[in-house]
Formats: C-alpha cells, structure tokens, sequence
C-alpha cells in the first residue's frame, strides 16, 4: 500500500467534518439521464441519482466562482467548483468511473444536481472539467443548465 492510499480514509473522514458542522449545505449528486429512443432527447426520459459524498453521508464543498476567475477562464455565471471530493478505497470513496460518465451508452448523458441554500429545488449543471490528476482528490467543474 502506498502513502496516498492509506491517506485516502483519513482525508475522506476529515472532508466530512465541515459537513457535520453544516458548513457544506449543498447536496451534489450525479444524475444519469436516458431516453427510451436510440438518441439523447428522443423518447421517454428517466433520471436516475446518485450521491457524491464524503464521510458520514457529508456533501462535498461547492463553491461558486468569482467573476475574476469566470472571465479568466471563460467561463459562464454561475460556473461551480465541486470537490475536493475522495477516490475510492476500501472504506468509501468515489469511483473515477461513476464521475466521468465512460460508463454511459449513446443515449445517456451525465449531468449534476445541485441543490442546496442557491438552488432549493435543484438545479442541473453540465459538467464542463474532471480534474482527477492528484492521488487524494477529484475536483469537478460545472456550469449551470437550468433551475429546476
């Protein structure tokens, strides 16, 4: 086992903290969307979610960009960044796989929910960068398609 590894269940507990202390108010899922059809958009649609968390069930931090770093990057309002968010280990964690929809079939799209003290009934965001280049953590970023 390498250092990182074993550092994994350590720094998924301690993300989980600043959600136990309510610090992390917004709930991130990842929301599978398939049509009945052969193509995105055609036929019945069907949602299915599933929740990126830390430890104890805690949310990851979302944090809304600056608009410094919206026009630095060229970037839309209300573009987020989701993470640090923990890989999957033998305790817990997130599967690279369930983040970066290689897992999806032509008619599936990835997409994120956002709901929280911003978005009190949801909001769907796009995700826009999967950044998965540290052994600890992933970070996503998204930007907003619709309030829902």
């Amino acid at each position: 086992m390498t250092l990182a590894s074993g550092l994994k269940g350590l720094a998924y507990s301690v993300r989980g903290i600043a959600g136990a202390l309510g610090v992390r108010p917004h709930a991130v899922s990842i929301l599978k969307r398939s049509w009945s059809g052969s193509q995105p958009g055609d036929g019945t649609q069907t949602d299915v979610e599933r929740m990126i968390h830390e430890g104890g069930g805690q949310p990851p931090k979302v944090r809304w960009l600056t608009e410094e770093q919206l026009t630095v990057g060229n970037l839309e309002a209300g573009t987020v960044e989701i993470g640090p968010i923990t890989p999957s280990f033998r305790g817990g964690g997130t599967d690279l796989s369930f983040l970066d929809g290689s897992q999806l079939e032509a008619k599936e799209a990835r997409y994120l929910r956002i709901t929280g003290p911003m978005h009190p009934k949801g909001a769907i965001y796009k995700v826009i960068k999967l950044t998965a280049d540290h052994a600890l953590h992933y970070t996503i970023t998204a930007s907003p398609v619709s309030n829902q």
